[in-house]
């Protein structure tokens, strides 16, 4: 006869917590990530930069910032301040970028 395990399954709520927090990280760092990369080519090549070396450059920085807000947003405690900054964020410097990009053009 079988023994019963000893590690309990988690709660329905904390693998809706696991869910959600995995979630935020995919979608929200992709918003972030998107933010990140338009602002950065943006602010690039508006320093002069040739356009497909500030896209590329942009673009790197866009996925080292996409990792690290990954592993932040899995790493942090609060879900909500996660959301906020993710896609506040994202939005925001995405917003920067097109001004950015108004004022070039």
């Amino acid at each position: 006869m079988s023994q019963p395990s000893t590690l309990a399954a988690p709660s329905r709520s904390r693998r809706l917590q696991i869910m959600l927090r995995v979630l935020m990280a995919m979608l929200g760092g992709y918003v972030f990530a998107w933010g990140t990369v338009a602002l950065a080519t943006c602010l690039l090549f508006a320093a002069k930069l040739d356009f497909h070396d500030a896209e590329f450059l942009g673009a790197f920085i866009g996925l080292l910032a996409y990792v690290l807000v990954f592993l932040w947003s899995i790493a942090s405690r609060q879900l909500l301040r996660v959301g906020i900054v993710l896609l506040g964020g994202g939005l925001l410097m995405a917003g920067l970028a097109s001004l950015v990009q108004t004022l070039l053009v």
